[in-house]
C-alpha cells in the first residue's frame, strides 16, 4: 500500500498528501454548533463555518424589558425625525432656466 499523493499545480509535481486534522476537528465542531450550512446539493464544505464563527463570536445581546425596548424605539424614532427636519432645512431651492428669466 503506497502513500496518497496529490498534484500541486504551483510546484508542477506530485507531493504526498498530509491531512490537516485541526481543520477537520474545527469543521466538526462548527457542524455540531450549527455554523455550517449545506450547499444546494446537501454537502457540508469544510472551512465554511469560519465566517459564521467570526460573526457569532462578536455578537453582543442585551436582554431588556419591554418598557426599556419601547423607550429605545421611541428615542430612535425621535432621532430620525430630527434628522429629517435638518435635511429639509439644508435643501437648497432648485433653480431652473425659467426662474432665471427677468
Amino acid at each position: 500500500m503506497g502513500s496518497i499523493e496529490v498534484y500541486d499545480y504551483n510546484k508542477r509535481r506530485w507531493i504526498p498528501y498530509v491531512p490537516d486534522y485541526k481543520k477537520w476537528e474545527q469543521h466538526f465542531a462548527d457542524v455540531t454548533e450549527g455554523r455550517v450550512h449545506p450547499d444546494y446539493k446537501g454537502r457540508y464544505i469544510v472551512g465554511r463555518g469560519s465566517r459564521l464563527r467570526s460573526l457569532s463570536d462578536n455578537i453582543d445581546v442585551n436582554l431588556v424589558s419591554p418598557v426599556a425596548q419601547s423607550l429605545e424605539m421611541a428615542k430612535s424614532e425621535l432621532k430620525r425625525e430630527r434628522q429629517k427636519v435638518i435635511r429639509e432645512r439644508v435643501k437648497k431651492p432648485k433653480t431652473g432656466y425659467n426662474q432665471l428669466e427677468t
